[in-house]
């Protein structure tokens, strides 16, 4: 498996990122560190040279990159997908697969561009979501494969909202992710911070059905603090290595799938591990997920 770490453009210039790493050379540290990579949140105010800058250097270190766009509670998010050319959730995440198939060709290595699905008012009908993220995945596969061969998509677990929130978030249920899995032919991106709040909030199941595990080609990783999320692997809350070993232990079909070019991706910010205590907090963490690498 891969190790990467989530690493935003314009770290160099980051108050937090120059706080935590000082005036160390930040992709050439990662690298020492053991990561093979880093994923980049992007969204509707992403600009593309910035972006290009950006995986040029962090290519250039040795590190391959994958894209997270967000774009949740605006007209780019997949609850208002159609498959017309000037449909603005089309535009733009189409330009960041192009962008995807930009850094694989670079890195000359496949990458990952993982979504949220569809989100929406607790008064939207639920299948209509459902329905609306399944066609989006269905269209971003399909341009992949026409367009950027070394470009995937996956669907993420999301975090359930609160109960007193009016919204909704599709794929917050590993039924629901298995059916747009099924559906669109999208890879899943299993976040293990997600399902520990999704479990802790609403008793849903921690651990994902037997028939989910081959659709898993994504992971998320990261610690719980408290009432926090997306903390540093030093806590010992989040079972992840479990959930790591599962993926890793499900026989052959799951070695397949989640095998030497599954990414693993320690999605923490960088103001997260200088609350946990600072450098050292990444540097633990690091060499946890480097013990745990299983192939």
């Amino acid at each position: 498996m891969l190790i990467g770490l989530k690493l935003d453009i314009g770290f160099a210039q980051d108050e937090a990122c120059r706080r935590l790493y000082g005036d160390r050379d930040i992709p050439a540290f990662l690298r020492e560190l053991g990561f093979d990579g880093v994923e980049t949140p992007v969204g509707p105010e992403t600009e593309t040279p910035a972006l290009r800058d950006h995986i040029a250097r962090c290519v250039g270190a040795g590190l391959k990159v994958s894209l997270h766009p967000y774009s949740e509670g605006s007209i780019f998010n997949p609850t208002y997908f159609a498959p017309e050319a000037d449909n603005p959730c089309r535009q733009l995440h189409e330009r960041f697969l192009s962008l995807a198939g930009e850094a694989a060709r670079l890195q000359q290595y496949p990458t990952v561009v993982n979504i949220h699905g569809a989100a929406g008012a607790d008064t939207d009908s639920r299948r209509h979501l459902l329905d609306q993220s399944t066609a989006f995945f269905t269209w971003a596969g399909q341009w992949c494969r026409e367009n950027a061969p070394d470009v995937s998509v996956t669907v993420e677990l999301q975090i359930s909202p609160n109960a007193d929130e009016p919204r909704q978030r599709i794929g917050d249920k590993y039924e629901e992710l298995l059916e747009i899995a099924r559906r669109s032919d999208a890879g899943v991106c299993w976040d293990f911070g997600h399902a520990y709040w999704n479990t802790r909030r609403y008793d849903w199941p921690l651990y994902p059905p037997e028939a989910l595990l081959p659709h898993i080609k994504h992971v998320h990783c990261h610690d719980v603090y408290g009432s926090e999320d997306h903390q540093p692997l030093v806590y010992g809350v989040v079972p992840w290595r479990d959930f790591l070993a599962l993926l890793h232990g499900h026989g052959p079909t799951a070695q397949r799938s989640f095998g030497p070019g599954g990414r693993v991706i320690l999605e923490v910010p960088p103001d997260q591990f200088l609350k946990a205590g600072g450098l050292p907090s990444l540097i633990d963490s690091a060499h946890a997920l480097r013990d745990a690498r299983i192939v």
